[in-house]
């Protein structure tokens, strides 16, 4: 069976723990709210271990004209759709992938900068169907060792599966098999090169405000 919805998702963890499966995910349904909670919480903090490629897209970002920042910024920006946490990084120019634009301030959950447009790397909740088979793996096993506690209360299995899915404690949740799902998607983002004309003496060469007569400002 194909593992594309979230209810696929939490029965796969129901079987990990021999529990019956659910027919829905929903407020209706006996357990599948308590099921869809945890769904959510385990998903989201797992998507926050790292910068996974396939929780991350380029949007721009939506000028409020009706706002008027407060920040000595000249627009405010929303970041639109579905996302969670403050931007990844943001960037003026969407013809060079390695820039990165730093002349901003987060406040409030918008943006304040003098330029416009900008555009900002997000990351987003995405279907299961579009991550790594590692990750799903790893999520499985940690919503199992949930599920193992909240319906089993089976203590020795949840720290059985919690330790299958992260580590050891000092690992930070990031050893287990979610260090096989770190390492994978590290292994097929190619490395960034630094952004060595991002900075004010380029800047200032580029819009003509050094002297190289007088070598100074």
């Amino acid at each position: 069976m194909a593992l594309i919805t979230a209810l696929d998702i939490v029965n796969a963890a129901c079987a990990r723990i021999g529990a019956d499966p659910l027919q829905d995910i929903d407020e209706e349904t006996q357990g599948g709210q308590a099921a869809s909670l945890l769904y959510e919480e385990i998903v989201d903090f797992n998507l926050g271990l790292n910068p996974f490629s396939f929780s991350r897209e380029m949007r721009q970002l939506s000028q409020v004209t009706t706002a008027t920042p407060l920040t000595g910024w000249l627009y405010v920006f929303d970041i639109p759709g579905q996302h969670f946490g403050p931007p990844m990084w943001l960037t003026d120019s969407l013809t060079d992938p390695d820039r990165r634009f730093t002349r901003y301030t987060l406040s409030g959950g918008q943006v304040h900068s003098d330029a416009n447009p900008l555009y900002a790397s997000i990351r987003f909740r995405p279907d299961p169907a579009r991550w790594s088979a590692t990750f799903r793996s790893a999520t499985i096993t940690a919503l199992a060792a949930q599920l193992a506690l909240s319906q089993a209360s089976d203590g020795n299995l949840y720290d059985r599966l919690q330790n299958e899915a992260y580590g050891t404690p000092s690992e930070n949740h990031r050893g287990g098999k979610m260090r096989a799902a770190i390492t994978e998607d590290s292994l097929a983002t190619p490395p960034r090169k630094p952004d060595w004309d991002n900075n004010p003496f380029a800047r200032s060469r580029r819009a003509g405000s050094w002297s190289s007569e007088e070598n100074r400002w």
